[in-house]
């Protein structure tokens, strides 16, 4: 009986073994998802005096741009900021500072890096896209949030800026700045 056990047992090993050993064909693994990227989904709106335009999620391509916008600040690149501005650029700082042309932001920045030496960290970027209004029909808006440390009366200090860029055709075209204190570590 027990030779009849064991031998029972080894012909389902080997039968396993067979079965195994013949259906080990190599199947590829399925293909992996494909990596979903969503443009122009209605994220939002912006409201002016005669109409509401929906805004959509933008290319991030625009966000690429302003992340090396803000790295050639942060070397002191005054030339190669310039390249990346249009001729006509519009500022709204957050101290009421209004600053129009390359030229007037070339001399503003030369001064506030001597001065107040700023340093950015970018902590968030959103791309946005405002939908149907005609003036903006070939830009998009880069919507974003960076910690900022300047010298204040020769001291470091922290600040919080969130800012709305415009680029059109590949330049920063305008951008508006709000500042805040940072929230205190509790």
């Amino acid at each position: 009986m027990k030779k009849l056990v064991l031998l029972s047992l080894s012909f389902i090993v080997i039968t396993s073994c067979a079965i195994s050993i013949g259906n080990s064909k190599k199947t590829p693994p399925p293909p992996a998802p494909e990596k979903i990227i969503e443009i122009d989904r209605a994220v939002g709106y912006l409201k002016t005096p005669n109409k509401t335009y929906t805004a959509s999620s933008g290319d991030n391509s625009v966000v690429d741009l302003w992340d090396q916008y803000i790295q050639v600040h942060n070397d002191r690149n005054i030339d190669a900021i310039m390249d990346m501005e249009s001729d006509d650029i519009q500022i709204w700082g957050p101290n009421g500072e209004y600053i129009q042309g390359k030229e007037a932001h070339a001399a503003f920045l030369a001064a506030w890096f001597e001065g107040a030496n700023p340093k950015w960290n970018t902590f968030f970027s959103f791309p946005m896209k405002v939908n149907d209004l005609e003036t903006q029909k070939d830009g998009q808006w880069v919507v974003t949030g960076a910690q900022v440390t300047m010298s204040v009366n020769g001291q470091d200090a922290q600040f919080i800026h969130l800012s709305d860029i415009y680029f059109e055709n590949g330049k920063v075209n305008k951008f508006y700045v709000y500042q805040r204190l940072p929230a205190s570590n509790n």
